[in-house]
């Protein structure tokens, strides 16, 4: 990829992130000032549950999506982009009535809430962002899946400053999901026209075969990633409204960079084997200074931000703030790692197992620290977890560097023609 196009493509999708995440910020304060911390606490806590239930119902497409969309043709891309949906609304179906009754149970807050905020989480995995991606269409990305749900949460947000009910902020975000979800599927089937309808549920099951690796890989993250609120909110429920605050500013990081790692995804593959290592050394190295400089900016900024974010109703701590800071640092690197290099080189099973070895960490680390020293320990709990993620996709990439190109199969050779 040449450096003007890198750049046109960066600004391109960088433009959807800014715009979702200034909007994200914004809401924050909203919510809080306008609906009061047990609302906030209400939509954090849901929101968990629901970014857990997302992978089940996104079943790995976000994750393979782009590079799967980016190697087939037009031909084929119709008819992948369907069956996936196929798949990903059956799955949707499934989840959804399951997730939101835990959800109000674990929130202990407006059951409406909790319901519409958990469906909300969820049906967001029935949107195109992915392959937008994938075919490099960045200004549809922006209008067709970002700028609906801009507008429902804008609109919600709205209507929320006016009312002080939450319910009708969560009711029209999750009016906003719904309409990115159906005008990005119009256009791509409208525009790739290789399928052919059909709900049936067992096609939608055949679907989902060899999708195990990107599935675990993502479900192993999520777990640990929003299971710390549900700890927290069981055993230190008067920590939960700080803790989700923080935890909000560290995903809202993760989402500005983005972009990064949507450009790295397109940049590392190369058809030689030593432009392919090259490349992704220089990505790794991007990646570990990006969470170094995330990481220490978090430690530094994080409580006067989340002052502001809160209007003055929540205090981080420093203590907290530097914790978060080293989990943002290890999530800043091993997505550019792990998504951008890792699966260039054919490594999901390596990604995979990062996250389960981050998973088994986490598991053993987060609840004793927790009752040992609070919010503080468990945050320390998930942010050395992340970093044994990080460790296990650079030793897994070290091996890469390492190893010979593969031998590329010989040209045939024609038979001598039989003399005349």
């Amino acid at each position: 990829m040449r450096s003007a196009g890198l750049l046109k493509a960066t600004s391109a999708y960088g433009l959807s992130v800014v715009v979702s995440g200034v909007v994200s910020i914004a809401v924050i304060p909203a919510v809080i000032i306008a609906a009061g911390e047990t609302a906030w606490v209400t939509i954090a806590v849901s929101q968990a549950v629901a970014g857990f239930a997302f992978v089940l119902a996104v079943f790995g497409w976000g994750v393979t999506g782009p590079t799967d969309v980016a190697s087939r043709g037009s031909v084929e891309r119709g008819r992948y982009f369907f069956e996936s949906l196929l798949s990903r609304t059956w799955l949707s179906l499934i989840i959804v009535p399951i997730s939101i009754p835990l959800s109000i149970i674990l929130s202990r807050g407006d059951p409406l809430l909790a319901g519409l905020t958990t469906a909300s989480g969820i049906l967001v995995a029935l949107g195109a962002g992915w392959f937008f991606v994938g075919e490099k269409s960045p200004i549809r990305f922006l209008v067709l899946d970002t700028a609906p749900r801009i507008i429902g949460t804008v609109a919600g947000a709205g209507v929320l400053l006016a009312t002080g009910d939450a319910r009708w902020f969560a009711g029209i975000q999750l009016a906003g999901v719904v309409a990115a979800a159906i005008i990005s599927s119009a256009s791509i089937l409208r525009r790739y026209r290789s399928w052919s309808f059909t709900a049936s549920p067992k096609r939608a099951l055949r679907n989902l075969r060899g999708q195990a690796a990107p599935v675990t890989m993502a479900a192993t993250t999520s777990l640990y990633v929003n299971v710390p609120i549900v700890i927290v909110q069981l055993f230190l429920p008067s920590a939960t409204a700080v803790y989700a605050l923080a935890e909000r500013i560290v995903r809202l990081s993760l989402y500005a960079t983005r972009p990064v790692v949507q450009i790295a995804q397109g940049y590392v593959p190369a058809s030689e084997h030593l432009d392919l290592v090259a490349r992704a050394k220089r990505v790794t190295l991007i990646g570990l200074v990006l969470g170094g400089a995330g990481g220490l900016a978090f430690a530094v900024l994080g409580p006067w931000v989340g002052t502001i974010l809160s209007g003055g109703a929540i205090d981080l701590g420093s203590a907290l703030a530097i914790a978060m800071g080293a989990n943002l640092a290890a999530l800043l690197a091993s997505q550019l790692t792990g998504f951008a290099c890792l699966t260039a080189f054919g490594l999901a099973r390596e990604l995979a197992r990062s996250t389960i070895v981050g998973a088994i960490v986490g598991t053993v680390l987060m609840i004793p620290l927790t009752f040992a020293f609070g919010v503080v320990g468990l945050a320390w709990g998930l942010a050395i977890s992340e970093l044994a993620v990080l460790a296990v996709q650079l030793v897994a990439l070290r091996r890469a560097f390492a190893a010979p190109p593969p031998e590329k199969p010989a040209e045939p050779v024609e038979p001598a023609l039989p003399p005349e």
